[in-house]
């Protein structure tokens, strides 16, 4: 394996798989390492810390299925590696470091204006790419205008929707997706449960879903029911998501 650190979203970052493959571990292993560490930050408080540091992503094997991985920035992948001592596993830390700097440093000439680049012809090639850049955003801005709308207008509406009337709506603004499709995204996502249709407290504290409960009779027996809605701020949220994905 050549390279251990690479780009995403602008910023270094190396994945669970690099870090099994290098150190000489299970993924399995290492994927219990990272959620001890991050279980050990959210309960000293640091919540931001983590969702900042780990991003939780997916990977295909040679099958095409489809299994979980971590992205880790430098900070995380520091805390992770910190308990692996052996002699042969610092000389990995110490390649590691070299390459997240690298790595750093390639991502800052990347975005250093034309304007203070010394060299004509690497100014030159920078003011190109910029302008290049300026016209393939304004492009995208134009195409995802309507789905900004979109986002924008649910959440100036009053109402909660239904998982399929969200769906519905959002095919109707050009993001194709059914009720099956959105419910399998909300678990992909973990804002609800995987064995049922129902959302995360922390989802519903953050005011994205509402839940109405209560009891009604099936054959004279008394049976609960709960229904899930997706309020204005819940599906600005999911649409945004569903956007981002669908430009990527």
């Amino acid at each position: 394996m050549n390279q251990i650190v690479f780009i995403e979203n602008n910023q270094a970052v190396t994945d669970s798989l690099t870090v099994a493959e290098v150190f000489g571990k299970r993924h399995d292993t290492v994927l219990r390492d990272i959620e001890v560490q991050i279980e050990k930050i959210q309960q000293a408080g640091e919540k931001e810390f983590s969702l900042h540091n780990f991003a939780e992503s997916t990977y295909e094997n040679g099958r095409g299925r489809e299994y979980r991985k971590y992205n880790l920035t430098e900070d995380a992948f520091t805390l992770v590696v910190m308990a692996y001592v052996t002699p042969e596993a610092m000389k990995m830390k110490i390649r590691f470091i070299n390459e997240f700097k690298r790595m750093k440093d390639y991502i800052q000439q990347l975005n250093e204006p034309s304007y203070m680049i010394e060299d004509p012809v690497s100014r030159a090639k920078r003011w190109i790419s910029e302008q290049e850049e300026r016209q393939r955003l304004e492009q995208t801005l134009k195409i995802q205008e309507p789905l900004v709308n979109f986002a924008q207008s649910c959440m100036a509406a009053e109402k909660s929707l239904l998982v399929r009337e969200l769906a519905k709506l959002a095919s109707k603004n050009g993001i194709m997706i059914g009720e099956k499709r959105l419910f399998q995204k909300l678990r992909e996502w973990k804002m609800i449960m995987a064995n049922k249709n129902e959302p995360y407290q922390e989802y519903i504290e953050r005011g994205f879903f509402e839940i109405a409960q209560g009891v009604r009779q099936v054959n004279g027996t008394p049976k609960s029911w709960l229904t899930m809605r997706i309020t204005p701020k819940g599906q600005a949220f999911i649409i945004n998501k569903l956007k981002k994905q669908q430009a990527s």
